[in-house]
């Protein structure tokens, strides 16, 4: 899947942990989605400045979906899916992302490091 950002600057990887087995199909039914129609296949969100925040399940549409090909949408709801309410679906969530230019995108992390007010 790709993103929908212009003059991305830093690209990356996301992996997350699901709070439970059939999470997101439940939290599809919540919202009195169709779940024999729609099937959660995938999570997502775009942020930004002034408190921006857009959740989406990105679910397969089994009506129009093909042997050929899966039919995929990325599904929004009339009462946004606040922040909170999206995170609240995972044990863990990690994103990483690297300057594109630099040719790190592809490097391992080496350790981590912590810095204190009291380091300077």
């Amino acid at each position: 899947m790709k993103t929908n950002v212009q003059n991305t600057d830093l690209f990356g990887a996301a992996a997350a942990a699901v709070s439970s087995q059939a999470g997101l199909q439940n939290f599809l039914a919540s919202k009195k989605v169709d779940t024999s129609r729609y099937e959660a296949v995938g999570v997502g969100f775009s942020g930004g400045n002034n408190n921006l925040f857009s959740g989406f399940i990105v679910c397969k549409d089994n009506q129009k979906s093909t042997e050929d090909r899966d039919h995929i949408l990325k599904v929004y709801f009339e009462e946004e899916i606040s922040r909170d309410e999206f995170f609240s679906l995972f044990k863990q969530f990690d994103v990483v992302l690297a300057s594109k230019q630099s040719g790190y995108e592809i490097a391992e992390v080496d350790g981590e490091l912590v810095f204190s007010r009291n380091d300077e």
